[in-house]
């Protein structure tokens, strides 16, 4: 994948990393694009974590149930690797999701039955692990420290399933199997935080 150019979606690319977040202290010890993405991976597992087990309790149709169990499972064994690598790295992580992701929690906790599946399917399967899956391949294709890059790579198959099983349950076609949509016609791809093109404005606040 080449690295992203500089478009006007750069305020999308913001919304994945967490507002919550603290500075990148330490960060001269990690390239700043792999300190994002550490950053960025954490705040979208523990939203995922979040968001399941809300599911669990509220959602109506067992197979989404299934699913946000398997979100338990899968996340939270991820969340751990990222808090040990960033550990190991000297960064800083935020301990909830970023702005829209809270959001979507409020939605959620607002929300019982057949209304909470759609919601939780829309935004909380479907759209969120789209997103991961183009924050988890922009790092494995473009980082600059081999112990993130390796990361990336072993964890993005398990979002890229995890995507693909998400599509499957808001029933939308299985085309190109597991493959991200594309961005509508006309409008250039969103900016990812690991991406080393992207723009001052996804640097987490301080």
């Amino acid at each position: 994948m080449k690295p992203f150019a500089k478009t006007s979606f750069a305020a999308l690319a913001a919304a994945v990393v967490l507002s919550g977040a603290g500075p990148l202290s330490h960060a001269a010890e990690l390239d700043a694009s792999d300190a994002r993405f550490l950053q960025a991976a954490s705040g979208s597992g523990i939203f995922e974590v979040q968001a399941a087990e809300l599911a669990g309790k509220r959602a109506k149709d067992a197979q989404v149930r299934a699913f946000a169990a398997k979100m338990i499972e899968q996340h939270t064994a991820v969340n751990k690797e990222i808090r040990a690598l960033a550990a190991a790295k000297n960064i800083s992580l935020p301990d909830q999701p970023a702005e829209p992701d809270r959001a979507t929690l409020h939605e959620l906790r607002e929300k019982t039955g057949a209304e909470f599946d759609q919601v939780y399917i829309k935004k909380a399967a479907v759209d969120a692990h789209a997103t991961a899956n183009r924050l988890f391949e922009t790092a494995a294709k473009e980082s600059e420290d081999a112990q993130v890059r390796d990361f990336a790579t072993r964890t993005l198959p398990m979002l890229s399933d995890h995507y693909a099983m998400s599509r499957a349950l808001g029933r939308e076609p299985a085309v190109n199997g597991d493959k991200i949509h594309p961005a509508p016609k006309g409008e250039a791809p969103p900016v990812s935080p690991a991406s080393r093109a992207a723009p001052a404005s996804v640097v987490p606040e301080k």
